[in-house]
């Protein structure tokens, strides 16, 4: 058993191209809190309001979402085999945070909310979409998902997930500031990861993933 994983994580396949995908998304992450910070505290917000439940900078985390699952849509319609399940998936995992992000409408939210009743029910058909849409990738290419969630090709959908893991530890030691920056960090690896894939499905026999010493030597 344990031959088999070391065999199968050694082995040759799929490269996430974008090695640089957590830098970029860091240097993003800063410039964009910092001027939301200091244009938000320029017109009179104190820092709490900016990093509130619902403030400003969860409504830029609500917006990168809405991007990342729109462009990681699109991207989608134009890629093929593995590359277009990549997309779906991020597209998909975007799409789930942003509803989980939205706030509950209530007597002083009506506007941008969305319904207790409605919420889990969204969040359950995007959920099932991302299954049937693995199922069916599964039958029409066998083996294709240990090649999907290979380390080397699926890296940074991890990476999103531990920062999101660690904001959630500060969310539970009610330190609001680290858990905001850091959701919105984790966002915004998944904004980048849906900008790489749409910028490569503009060119037609190009991928954003691939295999062997190319892949590897690729940003």
């Amino acid at each position: 058993m344990l031959k088999s994983i070391k065999g199968w994580l050694w082995s040759s396949g799929p490269t996430w191209h974008y090695r640089r995908i957590w830098l970029d998304a860091l240097v993003a992450t800063a410039v964009i809190n910092l001027v939301a910070f200091l244009l938000f505290w320029a017109i009179g917000f104190s820092v709490h309001e900016i990093f509130l439940e619902d403030g400003p900078v969860e409504d830029l985390q609500s917006l990168s979402l809405a991007v990342a699952a729109v462009v990681a849509g699109i991207a989608a319609l134009r890629l093929s085999i593995l590359a277009r399940y990549v997309a779906i998936t991020t597209a998909c995992i975007a799409a789930i945070f942003f509803m989980r992000e939205m706030p509950i409408c209530r007597a002083d939210t009506s506007f941008f909310c969305v319904s207790k009743m409605m919420l889990p029910i969204t969040i359950a058909v995007i959920a099932s979409l991302l299954l049937i849409a693995t199922v069916l990738f599964e039958l029409r290419h066998r083996g294709g998902m240990l090649r999907a969630i290979h380390p080397r090709l699926s890296w940074p959908l991890a990476f999103t997930a531990v920062v999101l893991g660690m904001s959630q530890v500060a969310e539970k030691r009610d330190v609001v500031f680290a858990e905001e920056l850091l959701e919105s960090y984790g966002f915004m690896v998944l904004v980048m990861s849906a900008i790489w894939l749409f910028r490569f499905s503009r060119r037609q026999g190009a991928a954003p993933v691939g295999s062997g010493r190319k892949a590897v030597s690729a940003r």
